[in-house]
């Protein structure tokens, strides 16, 4: 019998019905695809905030050990300040090698050109490593703009990137360390690259008397934005949080895991990157947030004024059901499970909508699909059902609490 009258009641007002399902539908769509997209937005978006450089710097630990004493760096004086280059690609070892997506070595040291003190950079920039992986300053900053053309990693000896303060046009032939260079290219980074010479770190290193030393290395890692659990000091925590922190790719984690591969070497985030970063994606998820439960909500209040309509035309087969004996809760029970498959229809089809709308996004903004989480949808369609219900409540209370004597004599 319950499930007749349910059936019977649905079958009535077809358009009404349907009007409820759609606005459950495209509310559960809008949810599901900001949803999705914001569970999967995090590494795309780190992606491509990656191409504007490094957010970890790796240093000799006696130059993290530096202090400033009347403006002059001092150094300790047992501790050797460089990194071996060999040691490099250990950066790809640890456990987070998959979030590595680029890194290079650099070694710095002043020159004089033209008068005025100027830092040399040798740099990897584009050198293949493994066999047949690739690394370097050109593949780790894209959005570079170079004037010219990049120094070749296997080219001929003595090519050199200019940055754009130091007014060296393309062409253009210097002398460093005894050796003449060729100006391949001009850099405009908006950086402190724009001030610098950048030439390959196996032209430099033999020059300066430094073969297999470098002073630091770039490295630009996916990262997740950092809370509370992750400014812990990893010394103090349990066996089970150490774990989980050591599992969690937060940039504090990633650069603790740098440090034990490499000897001698300290891995700093750099936090101006590393917190913009993380302001950008909590901003980018509580934009999705509120406009997915911005969604579910106007779903509700457009559920809400179509029951109003319905129990409105409905109130005398409410008041003949409560003076045949009917409780509230029966009635009640009765309208929410018509309207309950009223929201599954709607939620299943929002989730198939949102699927898509979500894909579309990520072509349109990111190039590449966006993939749903397969428990986002059976959770999409208990909201859409939950909103479908919460929506339909209040009208009906208010119906319920009118005497049905009161409602049958208008009846009459």
């Amino acid at each position: 019998m319950f499930l007749r009258y349910v059936g019977e009641s649905i079958r009535r007002a077809p358009r009404r019905k349907a009007m409820t399902v759609a606005a459950v539908a495209m509310g559960t769509a809008v949810a599901t695809s900001m949803l999705g997209v914001m569970l999967d937005i995090g590494d795309k978006v780190n992606l491509e905030l990656r191409s504007m450089g490094a957010n970890i710097l790796v240093v000799p630990t006696a130059r993290a050990a530096a202090v400033q004493v009347d403006g002059v760096t001092a150094l300790p004086a047992s501790s050797d300040n460089f990194i071996e280059e060999a040691s490099v690609q250990k950066i790809k070892k640890i456990f987070w090698a998959l979030n590595i997506t680029g890194f290079t070595p650099s070694l710095t040291i002043p020159a004089t050109i033209n008068g005025t003190e100027v830092p040399v950079r040798g740099v990897w920039f584009d050198r293949k490593y493994d066999g047949k992986q690739s690394a370097g300053a050109r593949l780790m900053n894209p959005t570079w703009k170079i004037t010219g053309q990049w120094p070749e990693e296997n080219g001929p000896p003595n090519q050199a990137l200019a940055g754009s303060r130091l007014h060296l046009p393309t062409g253009t032939t210097i002398h460093l360390f005894g050796q003449s260079f060729t100006i391949t290219g001009v850099l405009n980074s908006g950086a402190d690259e724009d001030s610098q010479l950048l030439v390959r770190l196996s032209d430099l290193q033999p020059l300066v008397h430094r073969e297999g030393q470098i002073d630091a290395i770039q490295v630009a890692a996916l990262t997740k934005p950092e809370d509370d659990f992750a400014r812990r000091d990893p010394s103090t925590m349990s066996p089970a949080d150490r774990e989980r922190w050591n599992c969690s790719n937060y940039v504090r984690s990633i650069a603790h895991e740098i440090e034990e591969v490499i000897p001698g070497a300290t891995a700093k985030p750099v936090w101006r990157v590393a917190d913009g970063e993380g302001r950008i994606l909590s901003k980018i998820n509580g934009l999705m947030s509120l406009i997915a439960l911005a969604a579910l909500v106007a779903a509700g209040l457009t559920v809400w004024s179509v029951m109003a309509t319905t129990v409105m035309e409905r109130r005398g087969e409410i008041a003949i059901m409560q003076a045949t004996g009917a409780t509230d809760f029966l009635i009640t029970t009765l309208f929410a499970a018509e309207v309950a498959i009223e929201g599954f229809a709607g939620g299943l089809i929002g989730v198939l909508i949102g699927t898509q709308l979500a894909r579309w996004v990520g072509r349109s903004v990111f190039g590449s699909g966006i993939e749903t989480p397969l428990v986002l949808a059976p959770l999409a369609i208990l909201a859409a059902i939950l909103v479908a219900i919460a929506g339909a409540m209040p009208p009906l209370r208010r119906s319920l609490a009118t005497h049905p004597a009161i409602v049958l004599r208008e009846r009459v």
